[in-house]
């Protein structure tokens, strides 16, 4: 996973987020996720997404490392899958393919 402070940070926000009503040890290890399988990257390119410029920085981390997913619940991002080789995916469709431990059955 590659990434950038701000990135990192507005990640660790948003999965706190009540809306998300997540259990804290969902929570704790998205963190520790983070924490751990995270490298800080300068971007290498420079990317145009009008659609929504506060994205771009989003899209350049991702392209930049080379990072096999981007996890976003933002649906402005569908239109960017075309401009990446990185899997753009929802936080439950990550969780489902990489550690379907950590969601709970209702």
């Amino acid at each position: 996973m590659a990434g950038h402070p701000v990135v990192l940070a507005e990640y660790s926000a948003v999965i706190q987020r009540p809306k998300f009503a997540l259990p804290k040890v969902t929570m704790t290890w998205w963190i520790e996720l983070l924490t751990a399988d995270t490298r800080v990257i300068q971007p290498t390119i420079t990317l145009d997404f009008p659609r929504d410029l506060d994205d771009a920085p989003f899209l350049i981390c991702a392209a930049s490392g080379k990072a096999d997913y981007l996890i976003t619940g933002d649906r402005d991002f569908t239109e960017a899958q075309a401009l990446l080789q990185t899997r753009i995916v929802s936080v439950r469709q990550f969780a489902e393919t990489i550690a379907p431990q950590t969601l709970t059955r209702e």
